[in-house]
């Protein structure tokens, strides 16, 4: 069994350095993934409102930061990231796959927009 997986069955916190402060969003991606391309990224992040600097990068759900972007190959349940897309490299390669995330972002836009008019929003 995976030790990760094994103290999350257990609801055993792991432990964090006082000195690095917890960043408020997560960006999933998988662990062989290339995330050199820092204007995309940072691109899609400011659509989104949020600084990378903001943005903790992980291959794995971590407690406590938002999940805003989940671009791993296969997605696991629960999905609560605001938007889902294909790895950049695919994201880069097909643009069907752009179009999607592009689609996704405008949604979440709206959504946002209706909020700050005082409509109820489930996903926040």
């Amino acid at each position: 069994m995976d030790k990760s997986a094994y103290l999350d069955a257990m609801n055993i916190t792991r432990w964090l350095s006082a000195d690095k402060p917890l960043k408020p969003y997560l960006v999933l991606h998988d662990l062989d993934a290339d995330l050199s391309d820092q204007t995309f990224i940072n691109d899609v992040l400011g659509l989104l409102d949020v600084e990378i600097d903001q943005c903790e990068f992980d291959c794995e759900m971590v407690k406590g930061p938002k999940v805003i972007w989940d671009m791993r190959k296969i997605k696991t349940r629960p999905r609560v990231a605001w938007i889902v897309s294909a790895p950049l490299t695919e994201l880069h390669a097909q643009a069907d796959e752009k179009r999607q995330l592009w689609q996704q972002i405008s949604q979440y836009l709206d959504k946002t927009q209706l909020l700050s008019k005082g409509e109820p929003n489930e996903q926040h």
